[in-house]
């Protein structure tokens, strides 16, 4: 029997009242390696200027180099790992759509869902040079986060919203062509989307079998097949990163935020916030006011094949 694979979740908070957050300069020009695979709670961009290697995505491995932007979705394992002896230079944006898209379309939560669909449906590798409108855009957004100008959240604004029509159009070329893996994980992705907007309400495994047109064991084997972990260890996970989403915003009591993030029973919410996190909510809270930037998990969530 095969040891289940584990993954490093780590957590970004966005500045207050912006939807991205860049990390930029001298200090992402290492060598990078990879050790266990990451997923983050916000679509992650990332640019290499310099350096090659390859971005370990679940069970696949493309080489980068330089010009390459990789486009991973939240919630998939990924990893970048330098050549051997190669110094890679490498900048990265987070980006919230979902919470961009609340403030584009307040009043139209079914086109809000359908253009979360269309712009995270797998993780992509694409280079500069075959794609320079929206290479143009990340290098844009780069630039209003490093120079700071004035009406810089505006243009950041725009930017994204350029960002999601390429997003939309680069994705239906990619689907043209994608492999029958990709296919499968289109079959469960009304599911992925309707966990992320209905997180903090009770979801049953048969309702999202049903939201995706397909019988729950057959739903149940494919969401395994393409994430890696079984629906309720997913909807878990999602529910603890909201919940730490807000225990860095406010000083609420375990009761209510239970409630917020979908969970009836305050001891099962704290024991998936230590089974996840590897803390718990209080003590989570404490280590988090020390570090407003970045937050990483000591746990880790397995994998099952």
């Amino acid at each position: 029997m095969k040891q289940k694979k584990v993954e490093e979740f780590r957590y970004y908070e966005m500045p207050v009242g912006r939807f991205d957050r860049a990390l930029l300069g001298e200090k992402w020009i290492t060598t990078y390696r990879t050790g266990e695979q990451h997923f983050h709670n916000f679509f992650e961009v990332g640019y290499c200027y310099s350096g090659g290697g390859v971005v370990f995505l679940g069970e696949e491995a493309p080489e980068y180099k330089p010009g390459t932007i990789s486009l991973i979705p939240s919630n998939f394992p990924h990893g970048v790992h330098s050549a051997e002896g190669s110094v890679c230079s490498w900048e990265f944006l987070y980006l919230d759509f979902a919470g961009f898209l609340e403030k584009c379309y307040p009043e139209d939560k079914y086109r809000r869902t359908q253009i979360l669909q269309q712009i995270t449906q797998f993780p992509i590798l694409i280079h500069s040079e075959d794609y320079p409108s929206l290479s143009g855009v990340v290098r844009a957004i780069f630039e209003e986060n490093r120079q700071q100008k004035v009406l810089n959240l505006e243009a950041v604004c725009g930017y994204m919203y350029v960002m999601i029509q390429e997003l939309i159009r680069l994705y239906e070329d990619m689907n043209a062509e994608h492999n029958k893996e990709v296919l499968h994980v289109e079959k469960i992705r009304p599911a992925l989307v309707h966990i992320e907007l209905h997180y903090d309400e009770e979801i049953k495994i048969k309702n999202l079998a049903e939201i995706c047109n397909i019988s729950e064991a057959y739903f149940r084997r494919l969401f395994v097949n393409c994430m890696k972990v079984s629906p309720l260890e997913y909807i878990n996970t999602v529910r603890i990163q909201k919940a730490c989403e807000l225990l860095k915003k406010q000083d609420i009591p375990m009761t209510t935020l239970a409630w917020k993030v979908g969970y009836s029973s305050v001891s099962t919410f704290e024991r998936n916030f230590k089974k996840i996190v590897g803390d718990s909510p209080k003590q989570w809270r404490l280590k988090s006011k020390k570090d407003k930037e970045f937050v990483s998990y000591q746990t880790r969530v397995l994998r099952g094949w």
